[in-house]
């Protein structure tokens, strides 16, 4: 059972907090419009973090979107072994993201779907680290990976392993 964001310990909620996540999944939303030319599916977003926030996922994403998404995950059965966990473990980042994103304007919603928002310039004094730039990298990477594939919604979940 996932216990509520306000339960979490200082270190957990730094490293998840919600305005990161939030430019995740407008990073993600941006790149799934490119390739499908409308908004995101919302259940997207929710296989978005725990795959950009997990280094081997992220490690393991293949260096163009052109790559066979279900070859893909066939060939990372390891990676899928305990992804519905860490959806349901990440449910509370994923739906606090999503709350600031479309709060603060990073983030645009309509029914079932979100869309990027605008974001405001980089303080200059935040030097995003290499681990911060890969999760974004692999958001924006997913996003368009999602928004090119022929498969439809109900068809990725499933061959991601996971239901709505």
């Amino acid at each position: 059972m996932s216990r509520p964001i306000t339960m979490m310990d200082s270190e957990t909620s730094s490293l998840f907090n919600p305005a990161f996540c939030a430019v995740l999944l407008n990073k993600a939303s941006t790149g799934y419009a490119k390739k499908a030319r409308e908004a995101m599916p919302l259940t997207f977003a929710f296989l978005i973090l725990p795959s950009a926030l997990h280094k081997p996922t992220r490690d393991a994403l293949p260096s163009t979107t052109a790559a066979s998404m279900w070859s893909w995950l066939r060939a990372n059965p390891l990676l899928l072994m305990d992804f519905a966990d860490r959806i349901r473990t990440f449910r509370p980042f994923t739906s606090a993201a999503i709350i600031y994103g479309l709060q603060q304007g990073a983030l645009q919603g309509s029914i079932g779907a979100i869309a990027a928002g605008r974001i405001g310039r980089r303080p200059r004094m935040l030097r995003p680290t290499d681990d911060w730039l890969a999760c974004v990298k692999a958001a924006e990477f997913l996003g368009k990976w999602f928004g090119g594939s022929d498969a439809d919604e109900a068809t990725t979940l499933a061959q991601w392993g996971v239901r709505p």
